[in-house]
């Protein structure tokens, strides 16, 4: 069994690679459980014999193979390290003792051993064989419980026996293999050094085990949700924001801001932009009605602004009487008539970019 567990030990070792694999996530915990076959090793049977007793009786082991098995908790701190608290049951050998004029039965001694144990552990990934493949290696310390039995006429060594608890090395090289999102499993041998005993002997510990693991609260796949941009245009006529050729709000167009701006604040700012473009009639030269474009534009801005808009969402421009609406119809106008037919031209247009389309309505308004 010995050779055997080594050989497996070699083995393992001897997997490197340097490939990235799709690793776990962080900051998540683990439960899982192993079973295996337990092996005592370094059992010095002159050591458990006192004084002039070892002239008379002779000492041998046997059954020092037996099942061995544990749980643990884990937290996977990153893809590559983890930290575990376990429990293992490491099995027990047995001591028999004889006399060596005649053979005969002297008493009979045994040792069970279990332990408490805190590691590290580091994973790296095998992905030239498959992504879902982790050699690793765990190291720290472990609590051990070691209870030794005795019996026949050699218990004064030691008494009838008794629990000795202590602490000694753990260490350990597996294969992880993931089934599922949720499920693993893995082959692990694990070497406990140095168990100490009520007895002068401190046998070694090895086990080869197969184990499960259930990755906690693991994260559910989202659906894939199509994000879109979407665009909100407000139009306020700027016959009612401003008297005729003035860049200053009036009364009434605070007020028809103030109504707009209880859509505005629905927006997270984050994922929108705001742009305030105003708009002048053909009436004027070019020249004039691009600046009382820019003065309409930025006195809305800086009202909605002092409103809570934040500074850096908003922009302003003017575009003059570049982008006329009224077309054809009021060419054969004059005078008032033509200025009360080209009032459509004469507007701040609002225009809102939202990523999400579930938090904002798309509402086309003309005041």
């Amino acid at each position: 069994m010995k050779k055997t567990t080594l050989a497996l030990a070699i083995a393992v070792a001897a997997l490197t690679t340097t490939a990235a694999n799709a690793a776990y996530e962080d900051n998540t915990f683990y439960i899982g459980g192993k079973l295996g076959w337990s092996e005592m090793y370094n059992l010095d049977s002159k050591k458990v014999l006192k004084g002039d007793y070892r002239e008379d009786a002779g000492i041998k082991t046997s059954d020092r193979s037996n099942i061995g098995g544990g749980a643990f908790l884990g937290f996977q701190a990153n893809p590559y390290l983890a930290f575990e608290l376990g429990y293992d049951w490491l099995g027990s050998a047995k001591y028999k003792r004889t006399y060596k004029d005649d053979h005969t039965n002297a008493g009979k001694s045994k040792v069970d051993a279990q332990g408490v144990s805190l590691t590290g552990k580091v994973s790296y990934p095998l992905s030239f064989i498959t992504d879902d493949l982790d050699i690793y290696g765990r190291a720290g310390g472990m609590i051990t419980i070691a209870k030794w039995k005795n019996s026949g006429d050699y218990k004064e060594d030691y008494g009838r026996g008794g629990t000795k608890t202590d602490v000694s090395p753990v260490f350990a090289l597996g294969l992880d293999y993931r089934l599922s999102e949720d499920f693993s499993t893995r082959l692990e041998y694990q070497y406990v050094n140095h168990i100490h005993t009520k007895t002068d002997a401190s046998p070694d510990n090895g086990l080869l085990t197969l184990g499960i693991t259930y990755r906690l609260g693991s994260p559910a796949i989202a659906a894939p949700v199509e994000v879109k941009t979407k665009e909100n245009s407000y139009v306020l006529n700027e016959d009612v924001l401003f008297a005729y050729a003035k860049a200053d709000l009036k009364e009434e167009g605070r007020q028809a801001l103030n109504n707009l701006l209880t859509t505005l604040v629905k927006i997270n700012p984050t994922e929108s932009t705001i742009i305030v473009i105003g708009h002048t009639d053909r009436i004027g030269s070019e020249k004039y009605n691009q600046k009382l474009s820019e003065q309409r534009a930025n006195s809305v801005m800086k009202y909605l602004v002092s409103k809570g808009v934040p500074a850096d969402l908003i922009t302003a421009r003017g575009m003059g009487k570049s982008q006329p609406i009224t077309g054809t119809k009021c060419h054969a106008l004059r005078g008032s008539e033509l200025k009360a037919c080209l009032a459509p031209d004469r507007r701040v247009e609002i225009q809102i970019k939202a990523i999400n389309i579930q938090k904002v309505k798309v509402i086309n308004t003309t005041n």
